[in-house]
């Protein structure tokens, strides 16, 4: 799970490149704090392909439906455990 912190941008400035390694190897969240009330939020490119990812599972109604239905699966003992297989290097390089 990654950490949320908040900083001015002020403070990003100064501290830019510690504060992007902070967001990028652990994950953590940073709040940008403005002056209007209107913050902005900074996070890696990882968390937000996570977020996407998400957003597109979640969109329709059916989606949303059968991964419900997966996960009372799971939660009443009904899943099934599979061994993954060794991730062909051919096939990352089609990706």
């Amino acid at each position: 799970m990654s950490s949320i912190t908040a900083t001015t941008p002020t403070n990003l400035r100064k501290n830019l490149f510690s504060v992007l390694e902070d967001v990028t190897e652990a994950n953590t969240e940073v709040i940008i704090t403005l002056k209007s009330g209107k913050n902005a939020v900074l996070i890696s490119e990882d968390e937000l392909n996570s977020y996407r990812e998400m957003a597109h599972l979640m969109s329709t109604k059916e989606n949303r439906d059968r991964l419900n239905e997966a996960i009372t699966q799971l939660e009443n003992g009904e899943g099934t455990v599979r061994e993954l297989l060794e991730e062909d290097k051919h096939a990352e390089s089609l990706v």
